[in-house]
């Protein structure tokens, strides 16, 4: 499990490495594997990256296409249509960029304050909002994001800044015919479990999944909860994923996967091009899950 990529040369190794010791297959292949259709693959690793940044057209897809990798892109719909950049990314824009010494939040259940003297305390501050919006119900976080501007007297841009950029559907498009496979990833980035109603769900779930196959002119077969965790996949939305016609859905629980298991639960392990090349190689293992 990927989501950004910030250095390239980290991302060669792991790539050469994965091509030397592994078997790399799609998720369409691992759908078929895992549900019992066809013998599982020896050493058999599917790669996934999460949300939509530009970074995977611009960095990331040079490098997997030239190792052969497969690669299944989950996309956040919304973003990618320019109707909102990722909300953890606006958290951490404002923190970063606010010159008040600190931030007090007042969220229900719940106020404290942030100190934000130093860039330090401001990326703390930051992450630590996150967690706390995280906890809310949708229409809560919405509110206090509403409000979070304001609040540390920061204009939020329109468009995501350089760096934060998603991809475009013309580059999606690109993409896909030349092999890449594309998932769901709702259309805004809530967590599943704190959306209020079967209306909501079906909006991100099912409404991501035709914005996609508008676009693509293809089935779109896997989803990606977001954030991922136990808490954050409530029953009501997987069935939703399960109404919707999903094949797959993968989460962010680290483990490896077997025939017979969920596939509307797929662990994932999460990676990243900047670790130490060995401690990637534990990952790729799956050592101590």
């Amino acid at each position: 499990m990927y989501h950004r990529f910030p250095n390239t040369q980290g991302l060669e190794l792991q790539c050469r490495h994965l091509r030397d010791h592994y078997q790399p297959v799609s998720m369409n292949d691992a759908a078929e594997m895992l549900s019992g259709n066809r013998p599982l693959t020896p050493y058999a690793v599917a790669v996934t990256v999460d949300d939509g940044y530009r970074d995977f057209y611009t960095s990331a897809y040079p490098i997997f296409s030239a190792y052969r990798i497969p690669v299944t892109v989950y996309l956040v719909t919304d973003f990618l249509d320019g109707n909102a950049w990722l909300w953890v990314d606006q958290v951490r824009y404002l923190f970063h960029h606010t010159k008040q010494p600190q931030c007090k939040m007042a969220l229900p259940g719940r106020a404290f304050q942030l100190s934000c003297m130093t860039e330090e305390e401001r990326r703390a501050a930051g992450r630590d909002a996150c967690e706390a919006l995280k906890q809310l119900s949708n229409e809560d976080r919405l509110s206090a994001l509403r409000l979070l501007p304001e609040l540390l007297e920061v204009e939020l841009p329109a468009t995501p800044p350089r760096g934060s950029e998603p991809l475009v559907w013309d580059e999606v498009r690109a993409l896909a015919q030349a092999g890449v496979e594309f998932g769901s990833h709702t259309r805004r980035h809530p967590i599943l479990s704190k959306v209020g109603s079967a209306t909501e769900l079906d909006d991100e779930i099912i409404g991501s999944k035709r914005r996609m196959e508008g676009v693509l002119e293809t089935k779109v077969r896997h989803f990606c909860y977001p954030n991922g965790a136990r808490d954050d996949i409530s029953p009501e939305a997987v069935e939703t994923v399960r109404r919707a016609g999903f094949e797959t859905a993968v989460v962010t629980e680290p483990g490896l996967n077997r025939p017979g298991e969920d596939l509307l639960r797929l662990r994932r392990i999460g990676v990243d091009p900047r670790y130490q090349q060995q401690y990637f190689e534990q990952c790729a293992a799956a050592f101590g899950v």
